[in-house]
């Protein structure tokens, strides 16, 4: 359940801009916040790897955000599950005011790949940083580093 309350805030950040300013970033702000009205849905593919035993796990299955519904994860291999996350609920975790962001993790821009370093001591124990990769308006990847060197590594395919 951890794994997939980090993801619902990976994808809310991913909603972020990319920019050299914050104009740029309002910009983009926009736009994906107009698309999340809209609705975004696809398939995603997550491998986990627990670093004490090199190994990776992947699991697959569907996803879709919108402001009405919220986050909708089914996973369909190896196993079903489903997860209904309403947005109201996400926000009390996330407003998606970027200023907060700014205050809870230190960024990195680098190209397309925004990086997040956690800036929280109690969030450092467990993550230390999350890799968002957006191409156009889409989230493509999330790759989230645990404290313990696991990691979670996400792959969004949206049409």
């Amino acid at each position: 359940m951890q794994i997939c309350k980090i993801t619902l805030l990976c994808l809310c950040i991913s909603v972020f801009a990319f920019g050299e300013d914050k104009n740029a970033e309002r910009q983009m702000w926009e736009k994906l916040q107009k698309k999340m009205e809209q609705g975004i849905s696809g398939k995603f593919r997550l491998t986990k790897s627990v670093a004490k035993i090199s190994k990776e796990f992947v699991s697959q299955g569907i996803f879709s955000v919108s402001k009405k519904d919220g986050i909708i994860w089914e996973t369909e291999k190896p196993f079903p599950d489903l997860n209904v996350f309403p947005m109201k609920k996400l926000q009390e975790y996330f407003s998606g005011d970027f200023e907060e962001l700014q205050k809870k993790f230190d960024l990195k821009l680098l190209a397309d790949t925004l990086i997040l370093f956690p800036k929280e001591k109690n969030v450092k124990k467990i993550i230390t940083s999350a890799t968002l990769l957006v191409k156009g308006d889409n989230l493509q990847s999330c790759k989230i580093v645990w404290a313990n060197k696991d990691y979670a590594f996400y792959e969004f395919m949206v049409p």
